[in-house]
């Protein structure tokens, strides 16, 4: 280990060592396309805005689940710089995972300073398995990932100001600004804070200071105040963005106070099996998998392991030991999805991106001391060169996989047979491939428990299936029955409703006007659900198709009083509604 240590590496060849680290593996990322989760709907969102508007971007009004104005705009970015360009969408994405890479090494390298450490090499070994470590894979290659790299650079950047001691107050203030900006891309980011408020106490156990609790308080109160005004701002602004509900904070309040709870023993047995699953995931990432859905219950000992030693890191207080705290804390966030039940999957390695950069930071300040001098030195080179082959072969390998979407949700599917949401996927990417009769023959074979998970997603792939055949009235009977208990897919079901009276009329297997009633009735039912006025413009013409000039007016009168001015469609609302005027 010595003589790694003794490489002589400077900053800047380490920083362009990373630089060319991090492009080689992800460059076949540049010619992945967009997926069908999260991605094209946020494709589409932006392709039909017209304007960057700052107060709809920051106060959207309404109600909703995610509050990431940060991400919405860097996609803004992409769409005005590069015209949503996939190539240069996924470039971004290389570049944040760079920028964070860098902060890794900085963040380390400034770290081991405080063991009297002056070799950047070890520092460069954090770095380094940071980059290509397989687990941040999905988050990279994944467009809509993006939320993680994005608040991950702000996070990382928040740590890398303060990691000094004492912490000057000024640095504390741009620290937690940071921090504010990170929760602004993704909202777990706040699970950073307990991290934060420790840093100090911490720092004064490495520089030996003795700790009188009163003095240390009293000159640490500005970092603390800072942080906690930076989480407390964003929870303000985030309840004046939604004027009618954060639906959110509400998930996770009304679980907390036993509104929609599993109960303690099953929310424990979660939480235990959670821990345990992510932290194998950290040091061991295979199998790679995009739809992580059930786990061994054997992880719940890991799980109850791992908080025994957070427990004795609390109490140790060493350096490394806090960056392990730091990781637990952040990580802590993805211990809430499986209870919450809100996103894609239960489990996810993408939570595990922000985690893992302060995980391999403790790692190597924590085993550097105890191989410093050791004797095998050669074979500790070879086993730190093996670790980072098999590191760099499992992330080009998955990168290569995310190239194509087939290839991707075939192995989602091999690997989480029962997630219906995946088998959706696959169908979709076959049906995209041209191989219809595949894509029926496996939405066919499907089995659709209605107390399965996500079953709507099943109930729609048959509807679709049937739509291909020409089954209209099949595909119809399931989307309505899939309408009895939509769940969180409600706008989803009634728009393929939509959209499938739609396709019947325009193949000439229904009149014209012969779904005026259910139509009426899905869109306004779609405008309460999202108070979206595209869906009263529709509704306008609709009624106008029919001839009910008085409630098509009324429509366009919405749409003219309360769509935001960037819309494609308000000027045509007002036009419309100007011609039935005269």
């Amino acid at each position: 280990m010595h003589d790694i240590m003794e490489l002589r590496l400077t900053s800047r060849t380490i920083i362009l060592l990373l630089i060319l680290t991090v492009l080689m593996v992800y460059y076949p990322a540049l010619f992945a396309p967009l997926i069908g989760v999260d991605d094209l709907k946020m494709y589409h969102y932006l392709h039909n805005s017209d304007d960057i508007n700052l107060r709809s971007l920051f106060f959207p009004g309404g109600s909703g689940t995610y509050y990431r104005p940060l991400l919405t705009a860097s996609f803004l970015l992409d769409k005005y710089a590069w015209g949503l360009e996939e190539s240069f969408m996924h470039l971004q994405n290389i570049i944040l995972h760079l920028c964070n890479a860098l902060l890794v090494y900085a963040i380390t390298r400034r770290s081991f300073l405080f063991l009297d450490v002056v070799s950047p090499v070890p520092a460069f070994l954090a770095a380094l398995f940071f980059a290509v470590h397989p687990i941040n894979t999905e988050a990279v290659n994944w467009v809509s990932g993006r939320t993680d790299l994005l608040a991950g650079f702000f996070i990382l950047l928040s740590f890398m100001l303060v990691i000094k001691y004492p912490i000057p107050w000024s640095w504390s203030l741009l620290a937690a600004i940071c921090l504010f900006l990170a929760c602004l891309a993704k909202e777990t980011a706040v699970f950073f804070l307990p991290a934060a408020l420790f840093l100090p106490f911490f720092l004064s156990r490495v520089e030996g200071f003795k700790v009188y609790l009163g003095t240390f308080i009293g000159k640490n109160i500005f970092h603390f105040l800072f942080f906690i005004l930076s989480v407390s701002g964003y929870f303000a602004l985030r309840a004046l963005a939604f004027s009618a509900s954060d639906d959110g904070v509400s998930r996770v309040v009304t679980h907390i106070a036993g509104g929609h709870s599993n109960g303690i023993m099953v929310s424990v047995r979660l939480i235990l099996k959670a821990s345990g699953f992510y932290v194998k995931k950290l040091f061991i990432p295979f199998p790679l998998n995009f739809g992580i859905t059930h786990v061994s219950d054997l992880y719940m000992i890991v799980g109850a392991a791992l908080f025994v030693v957070m427990a004795l890191f609390l109490v140790r207080r060493k350096l490394s030991d806090y960056f392990f705290l730091a990781a637990f804390s952040i990580g802590s966030s993805a211990l809430m999805i499986p209870l919450l039940g809100v996103t894609w999957t239960p489990l996810a390695e993408r939570y595990m991106y922000i985690p893992s950069a302060f995980f391999l930071g403790g790692l190597t300040l924590a085993a550097y001391p105890k191989f410093r001098n050791c004797r095998h030195e050669k074979i500790l080179q070879t086993c730190f060169a093996a670790l980072a082959l098999v590191a760099i072969f499992g992330t080009v390998s998955r990168t290569l996989l995310w190239q194509d979407n087939l290839l991707l949700f075939q192995d989602t599917v091999r690997k989480s047979p029962d997630f219906l949401p995946a088998q959706n996927e696959y169908a979709i990417a076959l049906y995209a491939a041209g191989r219809k009769d595949e894509a029926n023959a496996h939405i066919n074979s499907l089995q659709v428990p209605d107390d399965l998970i996500n079953y709507q997603y099943g109930l729609v792939n048959k509807a679709y299936a049937r739509v291909q055949s020409d089954d209209y009235e099949g595909a119809r009977r399931l989307l309505r029955k899939a309408l009895e208990n939509p769940g969180k897919h409600e706008v989803m079901i009634l728009q393929r409703l939509l959209k499938l009276n739609e396709v019947q009329i325009k193949n000439g297997k229904a009149q014209a006007g012969a779904f005026y009633s259910d139509d009426v009735q899905f869109l306004e039912r779609l405008y309460e659900i999202t108070r979206d006025s595209f869906y009263q413009y529709r509704i306008g013409q609709t009624h106008m198709f029919k001839g009910d000039r008085a409630k098509a007016g009324k429509a366009f009168q919405c749409v003219v009083a309360h769509a935001p001015e960037n819309v494609y469609y308000l000027s045509a609302a007002r036009k419309l509604l100007q011609k039935m005027s005269e």
